[in-house]
């Protein structure tokens, strides 16, 4: 698999669409600063997943886009594609069977990104996936940016162990490894949610299965309540359609009264239509007239302003032909003073020509003795610089040899110095005893493992805690949910009873009661009786128990169609063994004084009553002298009891109310707890990873005393190896040091014979460079006055061409002017002709306008008298749709008051849906003799039946069946997901055995490679991985290098060409192991020199065989390498464009 092109549109700098090939194994991009070759590898990390804007030197991912330059616009959207050749089976799955693949993200100014992979439209995800285990994505180590080198080798234990973990392909088993933890988290949360709701499942179907039962009675007396109410509505329907009926005939002899109305008021309206017609065309009128004084005034402003500007332009002719005039003949002055000076400049250049040619002949004569007196003095100064260059060449042998010498010493003094610090350094090695260093280190590492491990109890004490703290909020939510369950129920029931207690009442009689004013309260509210006697009660009452109890009796003006008790006509005496003894409230009907109480039947018939009297029992049952009721039923039975229980339900609603309020505040301070408790384990997490750091640290500090005991003992080795050397270099030196003194004798000799005989050969020299010099002196003088006729000559001729050629401009400049004011006099001549014109087009304007003005007043009167016209018939129209609304609220009235009941009819109907009951077939089935007030005592004692039997769960029976199905299939899920637990955790298992093999076996190969590369690359030294810790699943990776002759303890050490070269080290050892399909390096060449430059390129030459790589460089060397140079230009500003050179082709050419 190897890269085959790069398409960019839009891409940063290259914002036209651009085709890069890749066509051979070596592929070099260069170009200036700044011509955007970085942009092809950004390109290629962002097309790959790059999700950081920083990482591809940015602020936003939109930055990305072509943002435009100083001849370009910005672009919309940005775009890359990588097409891939697919050889070599390097993918897996469905896109295996593709020979060439494409992978292209496209960027919209609304930083909306999107895949397509050949084509089709995929997620990010799926892009990295793709290229899990092959060593490329967006920061992998396939691709190596400016800087990246030097992060690299100085990056943390964890980041340097992800380019191993690339390098064996686990990254995909580690991706595999995070979805599976994921699902066990959410399996775990599924399962404590599932147990949860199976416990909270369990409880509710013990109560479903006990309202079942009374769910079944429930229904069986809904139906007849449904049949009955049915019937009532037929019954009530009947009566508000009549009334409707009524109503509506009076409605259409308001609506004949008002349309008689409505047709006068559109005769009026048509009379005001033609009027307003009059107007409109008036105003049209005006704005007409008003337009045309507009465009006319338009016109004599410009005619104005058009005459002022003619006067001004002939106020400037005639100032500019002045002006002409006094140039013309200024010009014509300067000419004739011109000719005179051309005259007397043409005497003085035939004067000067014969005095140049005598100097001239003057000069060659001097030349020649000149010639001959230099010959002379060249002669005497080459014998005397032969004899000075013998003794000076004997000089500098003679310090030569001096220097030697002193050098000599010197050494001698320095291998000396050398053998001193080699035997101190040897002795000092000697004496250091490493034993205690070590033991400290140990003691260290002992102490760093204990604290570590009192860390880690520690944070499972907390974590015991939060399990504790997470079942106690389980506890307290479903107590919760208990008392909001049982909340909700009571308050079902206390609507139902309120719902009850509210239809044994009259709502027609209560709003009659309203009408009239009357402040009442049903009876049951006033009387307080045992408990035990509410039923005898309501049995003695059940007439009157609901009927309203006014203050005093009162006239009234209308029957009011039900009972009325008056609270004045009440008594307060309780006669003893009477009813009324047991109520407890202060006033009760007289009725309850003569109702005798016994304790059963028997002895209710054995009582022997006075007139007037009668005797009760408790269960009801209701005797007089000749009558007996047994405790008949109706709508208001139960009306005492079920007060009784609504004041016992809002008793207990507020204390519900505060026991979840309670619970609420201990769930409040249970989240708290929870919170702190995270709080002090994130604490307790981080300060357990700062002592895992410190231990891992102290581990390190005895690695790195270890290995230096082992470097110390090398060098004592070594050591005694330099001081051997040095004893024999120190030999040597003495004897050179005798063979140079001897030398440095015979060249003394030497020199004293040739200082001898300079001094004789210098006089000589002397002689004959004063010759010299008097004859150059007297050449000279001639050779001045020549140059000075000669610059006399070229002054005057340099003269005569500026005259002649300041004449011709002159003259034609004179032409020039005298054109320039036969133009403007024709112009002069031309501006006098148009100005009658113009006055009289002006007063044909202005007798126009004049005109318009009068048409203009006229109109305007002829609009007032309209409007009016106008205002008075809008009067009339108004006095019309008085009388119109006075109808159409009388009429309204009775549309009120006939959907009043039509609202109740429809009432009626919308009740109908709910007992699922049509209208037709009630009215059908309705007996002839059905009477309202018999039809709702009928429902009454079927309502009262359904009272007796409580709060009812109507859908317990269905709940219950549906509750059971879903605790089956929950017992059913809870072993699924038990047995998907042990699946995933094996499968959890089952990775960690293959990441560890593969990681190891890679650590191992890769490490092996380093050690091999690394000497090779450097020329000697060494390097390694290690792990930092035993756990092959969480051990970070460090790297140790040493280059050559060097014993660093860390990498931080190293130069930054050293830390570049390690680093390609290390990532060639990952390419000989997992060569990912290219590699690109971005001027990773910058910091090395010459030499390491070529060890670079000859290690990329070779690996090029294998692994295709695309490299950006400077480098003249690293450009000889490449077998394809991609040059990247910015010929238009901020615009980069490409250009390729096959280097064999190009070679090929310039051999032939």
């Amino acid at each position: 698999m190897r890269l085959k092109k790069i398409r960019l549109a839009g891409f940063k700098s290259f914002v036209d669409p651009t085709n890069i090939p890749f066509p051979d194994d070596m592929t070099a991009i260069v170009g200036p600063n700044g011509c955007g070759k970085s942009n092809v590898i950004d390109a290629v990390r962002w097309v790959l997943g790059e999700s950081s804007a920083k990482n591809l030197r940015g602020d936003a991912m939109t930055d990305v886009i072509f943002n435009g330059s100083t001849a370009r616009k910005p672009v919309s959207q940005s775009s890359v594609e990588l097409v891939f050749e697919n050889a070599g089976d390097r993918i897996e799955g469905e896109y295996a069977q593709y020979n060439e693949l494409s992978i292209k993200r496209v960027v919209t100014r609304e930083a909306i990104s999107t895949y397509y992979l050949n084509g089709n439209k995929c997620r990010r995800r799926d892009v990295t996936d793709l290229f899990l285990g092959t060593g490329l994505g967006p920061r992998s180590y396939a691709i190596i940016e400016q800087g990246m080198i030097s992060r690299l080798i100085e990056s943390k234990p964890q980041d340097l162990r992800i380019f191993i973990e690339e390098a064996a392909g686990i990254s995909k088993y580690k991706e595999r490894r995070r979805d599976t933890e994921n699902r066990i988290r959410h399996t775990k949360d599924n399962l404590e949610r599932l147990t949860d709701v199976r416990d909270e499942l369990g409880q509710q179907i013990d109560k479903l299965q006990r309202q079942a039962a009374a769910a079944r009675r429930y229904k069986e007396l809904k139906a007849q309540e449904r049949t009955l109410k049915g019937q009532l509505a037929a019954i009530r329907w009947v009566k508000y359609s009549d009334l409707c009926e009524g109503l509506e005939t009076r409605i259409e002899e308001l609506e004949n009264q008002l349309q008689a109305f409505v047709a006068k008021q559109r005769g009026s309206e048509k009379g005001m239509l033609e009027y307003q017609q009059q107007q409109a065309d008036f105003k049209q009128q005006q704005d007409d007239i008003q337009q045309q004084l507009f465009k006319l005034s338009n016109e004599i402003t410009r005619l104005e302003q058009n005459q002022l500007h003619q006067k001004m332009r002939r106020q400037q002719i005639s100032q500019e032909i002045d002006k002409l005039a006094f140039d013309i003949g200024e010009q014509q002055a300067h000419q004739q003073a011109d000719e005179a000076q051309l005259e007397e400049l043409e005497m003085q250049a035939e004067s000067l020509e014969p005095q140049t040619e005598m100097l001239e002949m003057q000069l060659e004569q001097l030349e020649t003795e000149l010639e001959s007196k230099q010959q002379q003095f060249d002669d005497k100064q080459a014998n005397w610089r032969q004899s000075q260059q013998q003794q000076q060449q004997c000089e500098q042998r003679k310090q030569l040899l001096e220097t030697q010498l002193s050098s000599l010493n010197a050494m001698q003094q320095r291998t000396s110095q050398r053998l001193m610090e080699l035997q101190q350094e040897q002795q000092l090695l000697q004496q250091v005893d490493s034993d205690e260093h070590f033991i400290e280190l140990e003691e260290a590492v002992e102490q760093a493992e204990a604290k570590y491990n009192e860390m880690q109890h520690a944070s499972e004490a907390l974590q015991a805690q939060h399990q504790q703290l997470g079942e106690q909020q389980r506890e307290l939510n479903n107590q919760l949910n208990e008392q909001k369950s049982q909340l909700a129920e009571l308050n079902a029931e206390l609507r139902s009873l309120k719902t009850l207690q509210a239809a044994s009442q009259d709502n027609s009689f209560n709003q009659w009661l309203e009408q009239q004013q009357l402040a009442s309260r049903p009876l049951w509210e006033i009387l307080q009786v045992e408990p035990q006697w509410q039923s005898a009660l309501e049995t003695a009452l059940q007439h009157v128990i609901a009927s309203p109890v006014v203050a005093e009796y009162l006239r009234l003006p209308t029957n009011p169609g039900s009972q009325l008790l008056f609270e004045h006509s009440m008594t307060t005496d309780k006669p003893a063994n009477t009813l009324a003894s047991k109520v407890t409230s202060d006033k009760l009907p007289n009725l309850l004084t003569q109702i005798l109480l016994a304790p059963d039947i028997e002895q209710a018939e054995q009582q022997v009553l006075q007139p007037g009297q009668s005797v009760i029992t408790q269960n009801g049952y209701w005797r007089g002298q000749d009558w007996a009721l047994f405790g008949s039923k109706n709508n208001q039975s139960g009306v005492l009891e079920r007060a009784a229980k609504i004041e016992e339900l809002e008793n207990t609603l507020p204390k519900l109310h505060g026991d979840i309020e309670q619970l609420n505040e201990q769930l409040a301070q249970n989240e708290q707890l929870q919170q702190q408790n995270q709080s002090q384990r994130q604490q307790q997490q981080n300060a357990q990873q700062q002592a895992y750091s410190q231990l891992t640290e102290k581990r390190s500090e005895l690695q790195v005393a270890r290995q230096q005991q082992q470097q110390s003992q090398q060098r004592l080795d070594k050591l005694h190896q330099d001081i051997e050397l040095t004893n024999e270099q120190l030999e040597q030196e003495q004897l050179q040091q005798e063979d140079m003194s001897e030398q440095l004798q015979e060249i003394a000799m030497q020199a004293e014979e040739l200082a001898m005989q300079l001094p004789e050969l210098e006089q000589q020299k002397e002689l004959a460079e004063n010759n010299l010099t008097l004859a150059k002196q007297q050449a000279e003088q001639i050779k001045q006055q020549q140059h000075q006729h000669a610059l006399n000559w070229q002054t005057v001729n340099s003269q005569l061409q500026s005259r002649r050629e300041g004449m011709q401009r002159a003259q034609k400049l004179v032409m020039q002017l005298s054109e320039r004011h036969q133009q403007l006099q024709s112009e002069q001549q031309e501006l006098h002709l148009p100005m009658e014109e113009q006055a009289e087009q002006m007063q044909i304007w202005l007798e126009q306008r004049a005109g318009l003005e009068s048409q203009r007043i006229e109109v305007a009167q002829q609009l007032s008298e309209v409007e009016a016209v106008l205002a008075d018939s809008q009067k009339g129209q108004q006095a019309i749709n008085e009388q119109i609304s006075q109808l159409r609220s009388q009429q309204e009235s009775l549309r009120v008051e006939s959907e009043g009941h039509r609202v109740r009819a429809n009432a009626v109907l919308e009740q109908l849906p709910e007992i699922d009951m049509g209208l037709k077939q009630l009215l059908e089935d309705l007996p002839a003799e059905a009477e309202e007030g018999q039809w709702q005592k009928d429902l009454d004692k079927v309502q009262q039946s359904v009272s007796r039997l409580g709060a009812v769960n109507l859908a317990a029976v269905e709940e219950f069946e549906i509750q059971s199905e879903r605790k089956r299939h929950l017992d059913t899920q809870h072993e699924d997901l038990t047995s998907a637990m042990e699946t995933l955790e094996d499968a959890i298992r089952k990775i960690d055995r293959e990441t560890r093999s593969r990681f190891k076996h890679t650590f191992t190969q890769v490490n092996e490679d380093l050690q091999m590369l690394f000497p090779k690359v450097f020329g000697g030294g060494a390097a390694s991985l290690e792990l930092t810790e035993d756990d092959l699943l969480e051990t970070g990776v460090t790297i140790m290098a040493q280059p050559p002759g060097k014993k660093n303890s860390t990498i931080h050490l190293l130069s930054g060409g050293e830390k570049a070269l390690t680093a390609l080290s290390l990532v060639f050892a990952i390419f000989r192991l997992n060569p990912a399909p290219f590699c690109m390096l971005d001027e990773v060449d910058a910091p090395l020199d010459d030499a390491n430059v070529m060890r670079f390129c000859k290690l990329v030459s070779e690996m090029s065989k294998s692994v295709q790589f695309i490299y950006i460089t400077h480098n003249k060397i690293a450009m000889e390498m490449a077998t394809h140079l991609t040059g990247v230009t910015m010929a238009e500003p901020g615009v980069s464009r490409m250009v390729a050179v096959d280097v064999e082709e190009a070679v090929a050419l310039a051999e032939a």
